[in-house]
Formats: C-alpha cells, structure tokens, sequence
C-alpha cells in the first residue's frame, strides 16, 4: 500500500504542489489527470524522492519492506524501494548503444545475481509484456516505437516491483499500439497486484483501466474520486468540463452526466 498524507512542494518560494493526499492498495490504479503544469509529474518525481516534498506521513509497503516516515522532507535515494520508472518516450528512456536485453537487466547487477539467472529473468520480463526473447539482442533503434515501450514495462518489471509510476506511456503511439499495450499493463497488474500510478491526458484511457482518478489543478487536488463516481458526478466544475469536452471531442463514451451539471447550472 501507499499512503502520502498532505504532501507539498516548494522550489525558490513557489509552491508546486500542495497538501496532497491519496491511497493506493494493491493491484489498484490510480490515474493522475489535469492540465499541462498543473504538477503531475512534479507529484511523481516528489513521490520517488527525486524533488525535495514535504509531507505530513508517508507510508509504503513495497517489495519485502516497508518505509514509514513522519512530518519531514521526502529525501529518499532515487526510486522508492520496490518501485520503478515507465516514462513518456522509450526511445528517450533506453541507452542506445546496448541491446534491450542488457538494459532491461540493469537493475539486477547489483544483487550478484548469475549470468544464467539474469538471463532466465529477462526472457520471462519479455514474456510477460509480450515480446519473443529474440528482441533482447536488438538495439533501441532496430524496433518499434510499440517493441521499446513493452521492453521499457520488462525493465521495470524484471525487478518485481510492487509500485510502477507511468508518466503518459502511451502518448507516444498510435491508436492500435496504445489499446494492445493498455492490455498488456493491465494484464501484468493482475497477475502479480502491482499498484498503479499513472499520469495521463487520456481520460478514454483513465475510464477504461483507472480505479481512482484525482484532478490536479495549479498544483491542488481538484478531485478524488473512484472512476466510477468520476466519470458519472465529477466533484467540482473543472472536472465536469474535462468529462464533457473528453465525450464531445469523442474520446470518452458512458452514460450523460446529470443535467443539473450543464454549463452554467447551479450546482
């Protein structure tokens, strides 16, 4: 489980993010949405310690530990125990003069794990985001945009991680390559009840895979909601209008949101 109590972020006197607080169990999803600045990322990387939040608690179960800490300055090593990065570009995010393979095993080099096993570990990673075990001798720029975001999921996963954060990992694909993956995500969640934490624009995408779904706007919680009760009674006018426009531009179906939430009604 992770837990973060009233977490806050300020750089040079300007607050990025403030008083930020959300659980997330076991194989649960939550889906981090909002405009371009409102601190997303900035939420994700102040999770990881990688930006100095404050915070009244944060508690997180990962793999095989635990990590509790009390009314503080988040400054942990980069990545959270049992946690790991899946990021926008994958291009970007794998070096490209090694072979996937190798850069899918990096976070095993330090356990003194054997050749033999390392290599075992990396055929199921690719397994499970479905690629053939071939695909660990290819180089970044000898596959596909698709091929190096699964093999970015197999990096991440070869370390079993009980937290994986994305950070819009499908906006960099096309339509079919997104759904198929999205498939893939969920599917791997399932079966080892991975939590969840993803940034996106894609409301279709939140809808289709998210349990919760919290709003930032200019660096506050607008809203945290199931997706459920999101997407059928968002909590504040703002959401209302990212429900509305994600339906109208044809991206988000479901059932109306009640007409009590039109533009400009009372509510």
């Amino acid at each position: 489980m992770l837990n973060i109590q009233r977490l806050g972020l300020s750089i040079n006197g300007q607050t990025l993010l403030s008083d930020i607080s959300f659980t997330v169990e076991p194989g649960e999803t939550l889906c981090i949405v909002g405009e371009s600045g409102s601190g997303k990322t900035s939420l994700l990387k102040s999770i990881q310690g990688l930006m100095p939040a404050y915070f009244e608690a944060i508690s997180f179960q990962g793999d095989r530990q635990a990590e509790v800490r009390q009314k503080g300055r988040w400054r942990g090593p980069i990545g959270m125990p049992g946690s790991r990065w899946v990021m926008q570009d994958p291009v970007a995010a794998l070096n490209p003069k090694i072979p996937l393979g190798q850069s899918i095993s990096e976070s095993l080099y330090r356990r003194s794990i054997p050749k033999m096993d390392v290599d075992a570990a990396v055929r199921q990673a690719l397994l499970d985001v479905e690629l053939k075990p071939d695909v660990a001798t290819r180089l970044p720029s000898e596959v596909s945009m698709g091929q190096a975001q699964r093999a970015c999921l197999a990096r991440a996963l070869i370390a079993n991680p009980s937290l994986i954060f994305f950070d819009e990992p499908l906006s960099a694909l096309d339509a079919v390559v997104q759904k198929q993956i999205a498939a893939t995500m969920k599917r791997i969640q399932l079966k080892y009840e991975i939590m969840y934490l993803i940034v996106t624009h894609d409301l279709g995408f939140a809808s289709a895979y998210a349990d919760q779904v919290m709003v930032l706007k200019n660096g506050k919680v607008e809203a945290n909601q199931t997706a459920a009760d999101f997407f059928h009674d968002p909590a504040s006018p703002y959401c209302r209008e990212l429900v509305l426009a994600a339906r109208a531009l044809g991206s988000l179906s479901g059932p109306a949101i009640p007409s009590s939430y039109e533009r400009g009604a009372d509510v």
